[in-house]
């Protein structure tokens, strides 16, 4: 499977923020796809994953960067660190998303900026994705809790990348390994009839549609009065 070959999420992230010689922070790395599409800009780059074997990965695949591995919810940096905080695809995994939020703003330079990319509920992956774990309640939480906050949302956008896969067999396997489950005839059945007649396209494409959010905050750091 070949995804966001165009690097559409790096452009993206790249026209809300000044990158170059900046000290980014991202939450939520993974194993460094995203952080690739930038990380030859700024000073310093500090890429965060909870998962050890992910980070492990990252560190390997991105090693102008700095892999720690840590959670979001607390992390093990000093007030104002950093230029930008960068959520990749990572907000709504943390179990309270304003704590996260809150913890990204203590992180921030007076100037600095946080962005947010989320997957939106209707995208073709993500549907197709609900079928093994249903994410919209999670997703759902994360868009009211952006615009409930305190935060000025300087933008929100949303842009359609491509999961390029060989054939349906491609499919089956890359989510049934990516979710940990053996194959299941019947989960495969179900994917077809969602897929409906692109299921027989090779390649097969799926549109992956995202949400960016760009946000500053509004003296409403954690340690102000």
């Amino acid at each position: 499977m070949i995804q966001d070959k165009d690097h559409i999420t790096g452009r993206r992230i790249l026209a809300r923020a000044a990158f170059q010689e900046a000290r980014v922070l991202e939450i939520g790395c993974g194993t460094g796809r995203v952080t690739l599409m930038y990380a030859d800009l700024p000073r310093m780059t500090v890429a965060v994953e909870p998962d050890d074997t992910a980070i492990r990965e990252a560190a390997g695949t991105v090693p102008e960067a700095q892999a720690v591995c840590a959670s979001g919810m607390h992390l093990p940096f000093a007030q104002g660190s950093f230029d930008i905080v960068l959520f990749t695809l990572s907000l709504h995994h943390h179990p309270k998303p304003e704590t996260a939020l809150n913890e990204a703003t203590r992180m921030l330079a007076p100037g600095g900026r946080i962005l947010v990319l989320e997957p939106a509920t209707h995208s073709e992956v993500q549907r197709l994705c609900s079928l093994f774990n249903d994410e919209d309640p999670l997703l759902e939480n994360v868009e009211a809790k952006l615009a409930a906050g305190r935060k000025m949302i300087v933008s929100r956008e949303l842009f359609d990348t491509e999961w390029i896969f060989k054939d349906f067999t491609d499919v089956t396997g890359y989510t049934f390994t990516f979710y940990n489950r053996p194959f299941d005839p019947d989960m495969a059945r179900t994917m077809r009839e969602f897929l409906g007649p692109g299921a027989d396209q090779a390649p097969l494409v799926l549109t992956d549609t995202l949400r960016l959010t760009c946000l500053e905050p509004l003296g409403d750091r954690p340690d102000a009065q």
